[in-house]
């Protein structure tokens, strides 16, 4: 790797956003310090970054490297969310009815036309609030922030290629699927996955293997 992106994947961890005041250190989970080790220790990490940098300044953009990382690690965590969500949405959908309950419960009257608590409304707007996000995370198709889109039949390695390559396309005005399909195998631990497949994923059709490889 190039000597300021392996600097900047060792100091991922340690270095606080440049947006933060507080000066806290990201919050990783145990996946995102894998994810991170095992691409610090692609031998093909400095051949895909400089392609992507390369590409976006081609195109007068600036893609600091922190941003990119922090961008490929978010876009794999929420990707691999998918299969939580599917396994847990009757359980999120009936938190999200007892939020809605208690926040009517707290907006009764009393015959005084006060509320029992005063602060109610206040708390129950809030709980409103919390069962709207309960029943979005667990909704059967959305739209996450920045564009990314599912259904209850998306896989999550799908989904990632597919934001990442629109990501990529924004910035540099490219498709680079051999790119992606690099660090899909570095997000994932997965061997073996190429340009096609990204290709597939990104126009959101399934590819037939069988019949791929006996065109080769």
């Amino acid at each position: 790797m190039t000597e300021s992106f392996k600097a900047a994947l060792a100091a991922y961890a340690t270095t606080s956003h440049p947006a933060d005041r507080t000066g806290n250190q990201p919050r990783l989970s145990v996946a995102d310090r894998a994810h991170l080790k095992r691409w610090a220790n692609d031998v093909r990490a400095d051949e895909v970054w400089n392609g992507i940098k390369g590409a976006a300044q081609k195109r007068g953009m600036l893609l600091p490297a922190r941003f990119f990382i922090q961008e490929v690690l978010g876009t794999r965590d929420i990707s691999t969310s998918i299969n939580h969500r599917r396994k847990y949405r009757e359980r999120y959908r009936k938190h999200a009815a007892r939020m809605a309950e208690i926040a009517k419960v707290l907006r009764e009257r009393l015959p005084s036309g006060f509320l029992l608590i005063p602060t109610g409304e206040e708390l129950a707007k809030r709980l409103d609030e919390a069962a709207r996000v309960y029943r979005d995370y667990v909704a059967v198709a959305r739209n996450e922030a920045g564009g990314m889109k599912w259904t209850r039949q998306s896989e999550p390695i799908h989904v990632f290629m597919k934001q990442l390559s629109t990501d990529l396309k924004g910035i540099t005005g490219k498709w680079l699927d051999y790119e992606v399909a690099v660090l899909t195998e570095i997000a994932f631990d997965k061997l073996e996955i190429d340009a096609d497949e990204v290709i597939w994923a990104r126009r959101g059709a399934k590819r037939n293997t069988k019949a791929s490889k006996r065109t080769k």
